[in-house]
């Protein structure tokens, strides 16, 4: 995936509702993929296909893998995005977000970037 492609993928995760559900109930918390297509009524196989979006550009990943019945193990996932704006001026969508560095913090990634979007 190129650069421009990740931005594109980017503002369409951050557009859509079942991906800012996700996102903002692993915020705080990791949760496994079950418990998020619970939670927040995400039919299964949808809600693991969002996670493998939002982890392929890294604003979700795998924060703990446990063992819950006889060697099954359940990935806990968390979201890595901090802050996200859009922002619309002459015409045009900016879409600007920070994500933390894979070690956790405040500290933002050098993979931020702002995404403009032509209408039309």
């Amino acid at each position: 995936m190129d650069a421009e492609q990740k931005r594109r993928a980017v503002s369409k995760l951050l557009a859509d509702d079942y991906s800012q559900k996700i996102l903002a109930r692993t915020y705080n918390v990791p949760m496994s993929a079950q418990r998020l297509s619970r939670s927040c009524k995400i039919p299964i196989a949808a809600c693991y296909r969002r996670i493998h979006e939002l982890e392929t550009v890294g604003l979700i990943s795998i924060e703990d893998e446990m063992e819950v019945y006889k060697g099954r193990r359940v990935r806990m996932y968390k979201c890595r995005l901090r802050s996200a704006t859009i922002k619309f001026t002459n015409g045009r969508f900016a879409v600007k977000y920070h994500t933390e560095e894979n070690g956790g913090g405040d500290s933002l990634s050098p993979g931020d970037a702002v995404v403009q979007v032509n209408a039309g």
